[in-house]
């Protein structure tokens, strides 16, 4: 990620972005999890977790990834 503004908007606005895209990657990377788990021979419970995971917003995301990355 660059460190330049954009044209057009604000500190506020470039970082609600980055944040929005942080999380969208990291659902990204648990829904991925739960495709493994799937794979791995757990269909119903990946269905059930892919299915948590995809209804929590950004903010539970980038929350629950602080408390990993502290843990």
């Amino acid at each position: 990620m660059g460190k330049t503004t954009p044209i057009g908007m604000t500190g506020a606005e470039v970082l609600a972005a980055e944040q929005a895209l942080l999380a969208a990657k990291v659902r990204n990377v648990l829904i991925r999890e739960c495709m493994r788990i799937g794979d791995d021979g757990n269909p119903e419970t990946a269905g059930l977790l892919a299915k948590a995971v995809r209804d929590l917003t950004y903010d539970q995301i980038l929350r629950m990834r602080r408390a990993i990355l502290e843990a």
